[in-house]
């Protein structure tokens, strides 16, 4: 990994004006990598743009910059490419827009920590053991001798916050815990992230919960399933991020194998997120058998397609209660992958 971090700043120095890009429907640990990035190649002199194609949730603001992220862009303008926390080339959606994009003509860094990126970089510096790209940003850093400023200690704040879900996730190492310390001394703001990222709720957000949990049920395979509809989205007047974070308060389910959540979008797709405390479930396999990847303990995919509801009836004797149940048509593989 080191002759990687020595390839990929050699290829920085010779490159003048650099795009940092984010994956589609941006988390804490892609911007909090993309502007740490953007910061620190600002010290070498460097001309920096950050790029997503989805718009940045206000949540993210106190990250340095956040209102000069672009959607559009010619990648030809560019000396050089980096993009952070994407499991796989299409994770940033660009190469729909621009189909050439990561076919070579400019070179890319590819900066990421899952196990189903599919190395698409000229240099990939992936570590699948790595609990969030930002640890692994601060790794290279100190290896590239960054003056971590107190913007960026915030900013690889947000994403290993983001990540081991606020410090709890089982993916809290003990380096974790000693660079968090380490980011905090160097003017890191560890209660803004907090509060931004955990503590900040608006009524939109917790209505669209509400639906959440009152759809949430443990199946007869003991898993904790869940679904909400855009027009839930639409009825509580959230937004498409206003989802993030309930998956894993819905994986305390005591007893539970995994947690599955189901979303519709706008543009009629489904994305499904899997979360698991056990040991002996891999949800990043069982989501790659929808096309998605991830880490063992929390995945997802999307796919084409509506959320379909179905209502069963039965024959009972006449002594019983004549009951009615509900379900979704999500189907799950009949063996779970370890």
């Amino acid at each position: 990994m080191q002759e990687k971090y020595l390839q990929a700043k050699r290829l920085i120095e010779k490159s003048q004006k650099i795009l940092s890009i984010s994956h589609k429907r941006p988390d804490g640990d892609t911007l909090g990598a993309s502007c740490g990035l953007y910061l620190a190649l600002q010290q070498w002199g460097k001309q920096v743009d950050m790029a997503c194609i989805d718009e940045i949730p206000d949540r993210f603001n106190f990250l340095t910059d956040m209102n000069k992220v672009i959607h559009e862009f010619d990648f030809r303008d560019y000396d050089l490419i980096i993009v952070s926390d994407a499991g796989a080339s299409y994770m940033t959606r660009y190469h729909e827009v621009y189909p050439d994009i990561f076919k070579g003509e400019v070179p890319v860094i590819n900066f990421d920590h899952h196990s189903s990126n599919d190395n698409f970089g000229t240099i990939n510096i992936v570590d699948a053991g790595c609990p969030a790209t930002t640890v692994l940003l601060y790794r290279v850093f100190e290896n590239w001798k960054i003056n971590i400023t107190p913007a960026i200690a915030t900013a690889l704040l947000c994403g290993i916050y983001n990540d081991t879900g606020s410090l709890m996730h089982s993916n809290t190492t003990i380096e974790v815990f000693e660079m968090s310390g380490k980011l905090m001394e160097k003017g890191g703001k560890l209660n803004t992230v907090a509060k931004k990222l955990f503590r900040t709720t608006p009524i939109s957000t917790l209505k669209l919960w509400g639906r959440v949990l009152e759809n949430a049920h443990v199946n007869e395979e003991g898993v904790t399933v869940s679904v909400v509809t855009w027009k839930d989205f639409l009825e509580c007047g959230a937004g498409q991020d206003e989802i993030s974070g309930v998956v894993d308060f819905l994986n305390s389910v005591p007893g539970s194998k995994f947690t599955v959540l189901l979303n519709e979008d706008a543009y009629g797709n489904i994305k499904g997120s899997f979360r698991t405390q056990r040991d002996d479930v891999d949800v990043a396999a069982l989501a790659a058998q929808f096309g998605g990847g991830g880490h063992r303990k929390a995945a997802g995919f999307t796919m084409p397609g509506r959320l379909h509801k179905e209502v069963h009836w039965k024959i009972v004797p006449q002594n019983q209660q004549l009951e009615q149940s509900e379900g979704f048509s999500f189907e799950l593989p009949k063996s779970l992958p370890a």
